[in-house]
């Protein structure tokens, strides 16, 4: 579906689509999930105290969360062989 109307914005399509999508589509997500299991690995997630963790969505061109999820990144104490 697109807009011609120019009244919403497309607010993500990193890769393209059709003919002239990224050729190293696959690739990229492969780096984009390890780059995401590192994060997993090697920093504890936790909630930001005081806030709510509401995942609402909300429709844009993908599904969104309605508000921002704050979260607090500590290292994790892993050993130094690793």
């Amino acid at each position: 579906m697109f807009d011609i109307t120019g009244s919403r914005v497309i607010k993500m399509m990193p890769f393209g689509v059709g003919r002239r999508i990224c050729p190293a589509l696959g690739l990229a997500l492969l780096h984009l999930e390890f780059f995401v299991a590192n994060l997993v690995w090697y920093f504890e997630w936790t909630d930001v105290e005081g806030d709510i963790v509401d995942l609402s969505e909300k429709k844009e061109f993908n599904t969104v969360t309605k508000y921002p999820l704050r979260a607090r990144i500590s290292p994790r104490g892993l050993p130094q062989n690793m």
